[in-house]
């Protein structure tokens, strides 16, 4: 049978095992609140990021049209100069036909 001491003894280590699940449990209970904090934090910069990407997006498919009207208007400027050319060329060689007739 257990004496006193050694039931004294027994509900020492009891009660230093409790201390010990209490601060763990304290310590289980911060950790968690940090990773909640964590949590809400990353799920904010995430929805940030996603909305920076449409953002990007947008701005990608705007530039795309963009690209694509200039490069019209190169491709009609081009022609306009060569239209341009085939018409200069077309005068000289009138000229040059009326400058024969006055020889």
């Amino acid at each position: 049978m257990e004496t006193t001491v050694e039931h004294l003894e027994s509900l020492s280590r009891l009660e230093e095992r409790i201390g010990r699940a209490v601060d763990l449990i304290a310590r289980l209970k911060a950790e968690n609140a940090r990773l909640t904090q964590d949590t809400t934090r990353l799920h904010e910069e995430k929805q940030g990021l996603e909305s920076q990407a449409a953002s990007l997006q947008k701005a990608n498919e705007e530039l795309v049209t963009r690209e694509n009207d200039l490069r019209s208007k190169a491709e009609e400027w081009q022609r306009l100069q060569r239209d341009r050319d085939e018409i200069r060329t077309r005068i000289d060689g009138m000229l040059a036909k009326f400058e024969e007739l006055e020889i």
